[in-house]
């Protein structure tokens, strides 16, 4: 079922992927796999470009390995864009990762983008507060007790992320110019401001963010070997709520 307009679906799985994911790659990809060395680099690969086809499956009905997935960038052409499936449907979503967990948004309104980063973040610096932090937040961070900088100064950095990899300009922005104090967020190359979400922690001692083109109010959440179970069957439905 896709997800309504209003809601967010989240998915979760881990960065070291069952050994049968693989077969759910399409070749480019399962030969990019194993010319990365073994160890987290190909695991994250596999995990990841497998779990946004095994979604891709279960939303369109599609088997996975035959989904085509556009990675083009909309501003330059070249093949570093935010990636987009090829379903015939409104579906949009956006991919995060840590060392030890991945995390998919997807939403069926608008364009969405999501960030996860692993606490603790180390002390802010006072050369990268200025690089990466627009005067409201270096206000706010000025404001907040030494021992939760790390984590406030990780939170304003999932919403800038998140809102950079929905409009596909990622790292590239610069992060100063955008004040993700406000549940509404202005980008220079959007027209219509951005709407902010802070998610629940995905997993322990995690944060993440969200950035969308429409407001949600609903989110539903659910790990990924539900569908893993049912063999990457294309009609199993999401689990859990929030």
């Amino acid at each position: 079922m896709l997800p309504p307009p209003g809601e967010c679906h989240l998915w979760l799985t881990p960065t070291r992927p069952p050994r049968d994911v693989r077969r759910l790659l399409a070749p480019e990809e399962a030969s990019r796999a194993a010319a990365l060395p073994p160890g987290p680099s190909r695991d994250t690969y596999t995990a990841s470009r497998s779990a946004q086809r095994l979604l891709a499956g279960h939303y369109s009905r599609t088997p996975p390995a035959r989904v085509r997935i556009d990675r083009t960038c909309h501003h330059c052409g070249a093949g570093h864009g935010r990636p987009r499936w090829d379903t015939g449907t409104a579906l949009d979503y956006s991919v995060a990762h840590t060392a030890h967990w991945i995390l998919i948004a997807v939403v069926a309104e608008g364009l969405v983008g999501v960030d996860m980063e692993e606490l603790p973040g180390p002390p802010p610096s006072p050369r990268l507060e200025a690089k990466s932090l627009a005067a409201p937040e270096r206000a706010l961070l000025a404001d907040t007790p030494p021992a939760d900088r790390p984590a406030v100064f990780l939170r304003l950095w999932t919403r800038k992320e998140a809102a950079t990899k929905l409009t596909g300009h990622g790292l590239a922005t610069p992060f100063a110019g955008l004040d993700a104090t406000a549940p509404l967020l202005t980008h220079p190359r959007v027209p219509a401001p951005l709407h902010l979400r802070d998610l629940p922690p995905p997993a322990p001692r995690h944060l993440a963010s969200l950035a969308t083109t429409h407001p949600v109010t609903r989110l539903t959440t659910a790990r990924l070997d539900v569908l893993l179970r049912s063999d990457g069957a294309c009609g199993a439905e999401a689990a859990g709520g929030a």
